[in-house]
């Protein structure tokens, strides 16, 4: 009874992401879920999934584009899309702020399965020391906790490292639009 009440408490708990996934391998081969693709990923092949793991769409690998091609693209982009730097500035700004609360629930989380880890450990040892053996039940409660803290401590590890990615490359869009917009005033 706990276990079912702990496990619709965890997927009751309100989520912050985005309604539409991306699922890929990474260069580790790892399974990644997250609300951003990288384009290793795009060129490999995806699948695009629902919040429930469903997939919506499969999209296969493609073709990389030259670098010179990727590097137009990518500057048409930042063009296309921005009128000054500080707007990329803006966007970083606002996919940091979510992957940090993301992140912060993830810890919630993990601090919640902790606290209820330590509950049924205490609940094990208070039937050692009345004498009885310790309840499947109870062992099988504690490997589920221990299943699903794992299973969140990898959504944090993926969540950080979104983190990183995330800095890196918006801070590489803020130096290529200075840059553009620098190639645009010295044009004739």
């Amino acid at each position: 009874m706990i276990k079912t009440v702990w496990l619709l408490l965890l997927l009751v708990t309100p989520w912050v992401a985005a309604k539409e996934l991306y699922r890929y391998q990474d260069s580790a081969g790892l399974m990644v879920t997250s609300d951003t693709l990288s384009p290793e990923a795009a060129a490999n092949g995806y699948d695009i999934v629902n919040e429930q793991g469903r997939v919506l769409q499969r999209l296969g690998p493609r073709a990389l584009p030259s670098k010179s091609s990727e590097q137009s693209e990518q500057d048409q982009y930042l063009l296309s899309s921005f009128s000054k730097v500080d707007e990329i500035s803006i966007l970083k700004n606002r996919k940091l702020e979510l992957l940090a609360r993301d992140i912060k629930h993830l810890l919630s989380n993990i601090k919640g399965l902790m606290a209820r880890e330590d509950e049924i450990a205490q609940e094990a040892v208070n039937m050692e020391m009345a004498g009885e053996p310790v309840s499947q039940s109870i062992l099988a409660q504690i490997a589920q906790v221990q299943k699903s803290r794992q299973e969140i401590e990898q959504l944090l590890s993926d969540r950080q490292q979104d983190q990183r990615t995330t800095a890196d490359l918006y801070q590489y869009y803020e130096q290529r639009f200075r840059e553009l917009l620098s190639q645009q005033t010295s044009a004739p």
